[in-house]
């Protein structure tokens, strides 16, 4: 190949020749080079039965070769549009694995747009990469010279252009998810064939979705997030007279417990058997509406905990792992409301501290202390010993084992506990039916083990207060396409393991997000009014009126709701309420102080 490049290039200095020999050599290197830095190739693409790979390894390089086609059509210099493109390449690949190696999370889209993320870069050049740099300046010069004499004809262009456009739905396929705005046939068959060739975003896994999917895909993935809101002095004031528009009362309880239970589900002709030892318990059952389904529970939890509608069309994603890194410290939400009012505030999960980003989320949320799985010691004998063996789901003896240690060492005092079940997590292996069985096996522990800690709770404080919700429907999808939990007509695509089926894109909350809530407080009244009001409300409507009738936050996201979104007689369809609430009290509860 030098070969041919070097004859290339002798030819050049003698006579005109036609671009495309070089379009071929520097389509050829480019693969090459992704395929050794940013795009691995996990097969021999070569293999006459790895087609799937191969186009799946096009795909994946298509953002690159967009690229290079647009720097063509713009008509830079043939020779400068490749050493732009390589060099491109491998100083991605540079700046990554530096990043990397320092926070153990890739580049993203943010990184590279972001003034404050290039000014804490600059921190870390040395003069190798500068000295690196100035050589890729000269080198572009010289490239500029060399192209002068090769041309690229019109009927080329023509065939650029129509390149470009046929590869650019594949390059930003992420801009190409069905949704009830955009719910044509070219957006359903691009997400089809994303999720067929597996080019679907690990929103909850960056590492994983670089090394899955290249970095040039994950850059594009990132890039979907919507920007970090602002707000204008005026909206400044306007948030301040909310956060004191209501003079806070007393908080009625003294102990305040959300139980975040992971993919926990029934209806009237499902698994509800499993749930009656909580119902003979004295629990209350509503329901509510998730905007996530069978996956995406940080999104669940975001709502309960600031009062704020996730799906709104201001932040985009998973936002615990989109903006992390722009949270301020001092956040506005329902724990830093209960600390200022003198409460302990705790959270647990009996998973990896780091998934969501949690640790750091936790500590801008306002809770004074965050245990993981790591924190949370063995399981006992007597409960490992009953593990099935395709239980890899850890126990949630451990979570409430920890929040029971917890609040006897409060000692009486007040606090608020939000803890994130594990014990009911997916996939749900099929034996012998639709995953049914698995799933029975797990809830039935699962209930059992709150079951448990709600009697050892009673002990400690009879008075509690305790809210269990279902974060989303577990993935089902053949279960509930079967028995009609979820209509044929929601799904684009069927099939029979779950992993086959896909949501047409005009599907909403309202059509999957149905999620049982349970309830249990020794103030009947009120519990009452809570279900007659917040049944089958949004999850931020349901934590603004559960602080309204338990606890009395004073949460300006709370205050808002009341008065303007979540009250009985605002009767709002769940598309209204979800954008109801303005830009700027975003930016002003999580970003702006």
């Amino acid at each position: 190949m030098l070969i041919l490049f070097k004859n290339l290039i002798n030819k050049v200095s003698s006579k005109k020749i036609n671009s495309t020999y070089f379009d071929i050599v520097f389509f050829i290197l480019i693969l090459y080079s992704l395929s050794q830095s940013i795009v691995i190739a996990k097969e021999d693409l070569f293999i006459l039965n790895n087609f799937n790979s191969a186009i799946k390894y096009l795909w994946l390089s298509s953002p690159i070769i967009f690229l290079y086609l647009l720097l063509r059509l713009i008509r830079i210099p043939i020779l400068l549009c490749g050493y732009i493109t390589l060099s491109i390449i491998f100083t991605l690949e540079f700046i990554n694995n530096t990043k990397t190696a320092l926070t153990g999370e890739p580049l993203s889209f943010n990184d590279i747009t972001s003034g404050v993320n290039l000014t804490i870069a600059g921190r870390y050049l040395t003069m190798w990469p500068i000295a690196i740099g100035l050589i890729i300046f000269f080198g572009g010069i010289i490239s500029i010279i060399l192209s002068k004499k090769i041309i690229t004809t019109r009927k080329k262009h023509f065939l650029i252009l129509t390149t470009l456009i046929i590869i650019t739905p594949f390059s930003f396929s992420p801009y190409f998810i069905p949704t009830p705005e955009n719910d044509n046939k070219l957006y359903e068959k691009i997400n089809s064939l994303a999720n067929k060739f597996d080019v679907v975003y690990f929103s909850w896994d960056w590492p994983g979705n670089v090394r899955t999917h290249g970095l040039p895909m994950h850059l594009i993935q990132t890039s979907t997030r919507k920007s970090v809101p602002k707000a204008t002095n005026l909206e400044r004031e306007l948030y301040e007279k909310e956060r004191n528009i209501h003079s806070i009362s007393p908080a009625k309880h003294k102990t305040i417990i959300y139980i975040l239970c992971e993919s926990c589900w029934y209806d009237s002709k499902n698994f509800i058997d499993k749930f009656s030892p909580l119902f003979h318990m004295g629990y209350k059952q509503l329901r509510a509406t998730s905007s996530v389904y069978g996956g995406g529970t940080a999104n669940s939890e975001f709502e309960m905990l600031t009062g704020l509608p996730s799906n709104s069309k201001v932040l985009s994603g998973i936002i615990y792992q989109e903006y992390a890194g722009f949270i301020k410290p001092n956040a506005d939400t329902l724990a830093s409301a209960l600390k200022n009012r003198g409460f302990i505030t705790f959270s647990a999960h009996n998973n990896d501290k780091g998934f969501w980003r949690r640790d750091v989320i936790y500590q801008k949320f306002g809770f004074d202390k965050f245990e993981g799985l790591s924190d949370m010691g063995a399981l006992p004998p007597e409960y490992a010993s009953k593990k099935k063996s395709w239980q890899w789901q850890p126990d949630d003896y451990l979570l409430y084992r920890a929040a029971l240690s917890t609040i006897k060492q409060a000692n009486g005092k007040k606090i608020f506990l939000n803890l994130i079940t594990m014990s009911t997590h997916g996939p749900f292996q099929h034996i012998n039916d639709y995953g049914e069985g698995v799933y029975n096996y797990q809830i039935n522990e699962s209930i059992e083990r709150i079951t448990e800690f709600s009697k050892e709770l009673e002990k400690i404080d009879p008075d509690a207060v305790i809210v269990i919700y279902g974060d989303h429907k577990p993935s089902l999808n053949k279960f509930f396409y079967e028995n009609n939990v979820l209509p044929s007509d929601l799904f684009l695509k069927t099939g029979d393991n779950d992993q086959d089926f896909i949501f047409k894109g005009n599907v909403t909350p309202k059509d999957f997000g149905d999620v049982p809530v349970l309830i249990k407080s020794k103030d009947e009244e009120s519990i009452k009014r809570l279900v007659e009001e917040a049944n089958n409300k949004p999850f931020f409507c349901l934590s603004t009126l559960i602080d309204k009738y338990f606890i009395n936050s004073g949460l300006p996201a709370f205050n808002y709701n009341n008065q303007n979104i979540c009250g009985k007689d605002l009767p709002y369809s769940y598309e209204e309420e979800s954008l109801m609430t303005p830009t700027w009290f975003y930016s002003l509860a999580l970003f702006q102080d």
